[in-house]
C-alpha cells in the first residue's frame, strides 16, 4: 500500500515538476510578507506517509507547487507543506514564522537542525529525518508549552545568509483546514499583534457588553425573541473566544479537545439559538406553523449532534448545520424582504433584512474561503468575524424598535382595557340599581291586577284575558330582573347556593311550570325516566338553567316543531350521575359557534331575527358550574342542537351540601 502510495506521489510529481517553487527571499527592507506563491502542497487522504516518506516524496518532485493558500474544508486528509525561505544578504537573520488558523488541532513542523548544507540532493534539502527537529503546533498543544505565547501559531526562526532553508509542515485537524503563513521580523511582528489585538479586543467587547444587555432587557420583559437573540449572540461571543485563540491566552493550560468542543458546540448552539429567534421574530407560530415545527426540528437536531464535537464525525455533522444554516438565511432573506414590502410603515422588518444579508454575504465568502474557492488569506480578518458584528449590531437596532413597538401597543392596549372594564363596570352597577328598582312597580302592577281579579269587578272574558295577560308580562319582567341581579352576582362571585332535598321528577315539574297551560306545552316532549331519585340541589335556581335551556329551544325552532326533554339517571365511572337533555329541531350552529355557548350576551347566527339577549345561556352554565356539574352543546347546521346538563349524583347526601355550598 505504502508503495502504491509513493509510486502515485512520484507520479504526480512528474507532471508538477516543472512548476519549481520559489523560495520568499527576505531582504533587508522586508518586515512581513506572506508565505503564498512560496510552498508546495501534498495531500495523504490515507494517513499513511510519515515524515521520512515524505521526504522522498518530495525528492521524487511529488509535492505540488501552489501560488496561494486555499483551504481545504472538513477532511481527515493529513495536508504536508513545504515552505522555502532565503534571507537575502544584509536582511535580518531572525525572523518569526506566524501560521493559522488558531483552532487547526494539529501543525507538526519540521525545522533543520543545522541550517546549512547537509544533504545529498541537488537542491541543498537535507535527505535524512534525523537532520530535522520537530516543533509542535495547534491548539492541541497547551498555551503554556508553545514556543510563543501568542494567538495564532509562532515560531522564532534564525536564518542562514544567502542559503535557501526549508520547513516541511504537517497538518491535521478535525475542524475545517484553513491555512495561512507569514513571516515577520520580531519588530513588525510586535507591531502586528496590536490592531490585530485591538481588533479581537473591541469585537468581543462589543458581543459580551449586548449579551449583558439583552439578557438583563429580555428577561425583564419577558420576551422569546430578545432572549434567544441574547443566546444567539452569546454564542457567537463563545465561538470566536475559542476559534482565535483568545481563550487559549487566557485559560493557557486547557487541552485541545476541550478547546474543539468549546467551538464546536459554540456554533451548533448558536445555530440552534438562531433558530428559535427567527421563530419568534418572524411569527412563524401563527404566521407559517409547519415552517416552525421544521425550525424546531433544526433546532433539536443540532443539540442531539453536540456531542459529536470532539470525534471525527466532526468533520460530517458540522457541514450538515453550516449547509442547513445557509438555507435558514435564505429563507429569512425572503420571509424579512416579505414583512418589509407588507409593512412600510415598521422599520424593524428592514433592519432583519439588513442584518439577514449581511450575514448571508459573510457566511458565503467564509465557506468559499473554507472550500477553496477563494484563497484563505484575500481579507485580514474571517469575514463571517466581521459580518457576525454587523449583523448582530443591526438585528439588535431592528428587535430595540420591535420592543418599542410591542410596548407601545401593550400601553394602548392596557389603557384600552382599563376604559373597557371601567365601562363595564358602571354599566353592570347601572343595570343592577335599574333592575332592583323596577322590583318595586313591577310588585305594584302584579298586585293591583291580582286585586281587580279577586274583587269580581271584571267579568267579562276578554277582559279576564287582558288582566292575566298583565300578570303574566309582570311575571317575565320580574324574572327577567332576578336574571340580571343573578347574572351581577355570578360575575361578582356572590351567588349563595341553597341546597334541598328534592326529587328529580319535581325538579323537573318546577322548571317546567312556567310552562302549563301555555301553547308551549303541546309542543314538549318529556321523558323523567327515574321521577324518585333524591337530589340535593338549589331547586329555584337549577329550574331556571333548565327552564333556561326549553325557552330556548322553543324560542328558536320552528313553531310546530317538537323539543324533548329527558331527565335520568346514568352510570359514569365508579359512580353515576344526572343527565338532563333538551333538543331541539331548530338551525342549529356551526362548530366555532358551538365553542363560544355560555360566553356572555353570545348568540349564534341563527338567533337573527329572533329575541334574546345572550343572557340565558351564560346563567344557565353559571348555575350548573355552581352545582359541580357541565353543560354541554352538540349541534350542526340544519340538524337542531342538544343541550346537555350532567350533575354529580350520590343520593342526595349531605356531603354533597357541603360541597354546593363551598361553590
Amino acid at each position: 500500500m505504502l508503495g502504491a502510495v509513493l509510486l502515485l506521489v512520484c507520479a504526480v510529481g512528474i507532471a508538477s515538476a516543472a512548476s519549481p517553487v520559489e523560495p520568499l527571499r527576505l531582504e533587508a527592507s522586508t518586515t512581513g510578507a506572506t508565505l503564498a506563491g512560496h510552498f508546495a502542497r501534498l495531500v495523504d487522504p490515507e494517513r499513511k506517509l510519515d515524515f521520512a516518506d515524505l521526504l522522498k516524496a518530495d525528492a521524487a518532485g511529488a509535492m505540488e507547487p501552489r501560488s496561494d493558500f486555499r483551504g481545504a474544508g472538513q477532511t481527515r486528509d493529513i495536508h504536508w507543506y513545504r515552505f522555502d525561505l532565503l534571507r537575502a544578504p544584509g536582511a535580518p537573520a531572525d525572523w518569526i514564522l506566524e501560521m493559522g488558523e488558531a483552532y487547526i488541532d494539529r501543525l507538526d513542523l519540521f525545522v533543520p537542525k543545522a541550517m546549512g548544507p547537509i544533504s545529498t540532493a541537488a537542491d541543498g534539502r537535507p535527505q535524512s529525518p534525523d537532520a530535522y527537529r520537530l516543533v509542535r503546533l495547534g491548539d492541541f498543544v497547551p498555551f503554556s508549552q508553545r514556543p510563543m505565547k501568542t494567538r495564532l501559531h509562532a515560531l522564532p526562526l534564525t536564518l542562514p545568509e544567502g542559503r535557501p532553508v526549508s520547513l516541511y509542515l504537517r497538518v491535521d485537524s478535525i475542524s475545517a483546514i484553513r491555512l495561512s503563513a507569514r513571516m515577520w521580523t520580531p519588530a513588525a511582528y510586535v507591531g502586528h499583534q496590536t490592531p490585530d489585538l485591538l481588533f479581537q479586543g473591541l469585537f468581543l467587547g462589543v458581543l459580551g457588553i449586548l449579551t449583558l444587555g439583552y439578557v438583563a432587557l429580555g428577561l425583564l420583559l419577558r420576551d422569546g425573541a430578545l432572549l434567544a437573540y441574547t443566546g444567539y449572540v452569546a454564542t457567537v461571543f463563545c465561538y470566536y473566544l475559542f476559534a482565535n485563540g483568545i481563550a487559549a491566552a487566557l485559560l493557557p493550560d486547557m487541552p485541545g479537545w476541550a478547546i474543539n468542543m468549546m467551538v464546536g458546540s459554540s456554533g451548533f448552539l448558536g445555530f440552534a439559538a438562531a433558530l428559535i429567534m427567527w421563530v419568534y421574530i418572524l411569527d412563524l407560530r401563527s404566521g407559517a406553523p409547519w415552517l416552525r415545527r421544521c425550525y424546531q426540528g433544526l433546532a433539536l437536531l443540532s443539540l442531539l449532534m453536540l456531542p459529536t464535537t470532539v470525534s471525527p464525525l466532526y468533520a460530517l455533522t458540522n457541514p450538515v448545520v453550516t449547509l442547513s444554516a445557509l438555507v435558514v438565511v435564505v429563507i429569512a432573506l425572503v420571509l424579512t424582504a416579505r414583512m418589509a414590502w407588507l409593512n412600510p410603515g415598521d422599520l424593524s422588518p428592514r433592519f432583519y433584512l439588513a442584518s439577514t444579508m449581511v450575514s448571508l454575504a459573510g457566511l458565503l465568502l467564509t465557506q468559499m474561503s473554507l472550500r477553496g474557492v477563494l484563497p484563505a488569506d484575500f481579507a485580514v480578518a474571517d469575514p463571517y468575524q466581521i459580518s457576525s458584528m454587523l449583523a448582530v449590531l443591526v438585528l439588535g437596532v431592528g428587535l430595540a424598535l420591535r420592543i418599542g413597538r410591542l410596548q407601545s401597543e401593550r400601553l394602548r392596549a392596557r389603557e384600552e382595557s382599563a376604559f373597557a372594564t371601567k365601562r363595564a363596570e358602571e354599566q353592570r352597577t347601572f343595570v343592577a340599581m335599574l333592575s332592583h328598582e323596577f322590583r318595586t312597580p313591577l310588585a305594584s302592577i302584579d298586585s293591583a291586577a291580582q286585586m281587580i281579579e279577586l274583587s269580581g269587578a271584571v267579568t267579562v272574558p276578554a277582559a279576564l284575558t287582558r288582566l292575566e295577560r298583565i300578570r303574566n308580562t309582570t311575571r317575565k319582567m320580574v324574572e327577567l330582573v332576578e336574571l340580571f341581579l343573578s347574572s351581577d352576582a355570578l360575575d361578582q362571585g356572590a351567588l349563595a347556593l341553597k341546597p334541598e332535598p328534592v326529587a328529580l321528577g319535581q325538579l323537573m315539574e318546577e322548571a317546567l311550570g312556567g310552562l302549563t297551560g301555555t301553547e308551549a306545552e303541546d309542543r314538549l316532549e318529556v321523558a323523567v325516566e327515574t321521577p324518585d331519585h333524591p337530589l340535593l340541589v338549589d331547586a329555584p335556581f337549577l329550574g331556571v338553567a333548565i327552564g333556561n335551556l326549553v325557552q330556548n329551544a322553543l324560542r328558536y325552532s320552528p313553531p310546530e316543531a317538537p323539543v324533548r326533554v329527558t331527565a335520568g339517571y346514568e352510570a359514569a365511572g365508579d359512580g353515576g350521575e344526572i343527565v338532563i337533555r333538551v333538543a331541539d329541531r331548530g338551525l342549529g350552529m356551526a362548530p366555532e359557534e358551538v365553542e363560544r355557548i355560555g360566553s356572555i350576551y353570545f348568540r349564534a347566527s341563527s338567533s337573527r331575527g329572533t329575541k334574546g339577549t345572550g343572557l340565558g345561556l351564560y346563567m344557565a352554565k353559571k348555575i350548573v358550574a355552581a352545582h359541580g356539574g357541565t353543560l354541554t352543546v352538540e349541534s350542526a347546521r340544519e340538524e337542531g342542537s342538544v343541550f346537555t346538563i350532567r350533575l354529580p349524583d350520590d343520593g342526595g347526601q349531605a356531603s354533597a351540601a357541603g360541597r354546593l355550598a363551598a361553590q
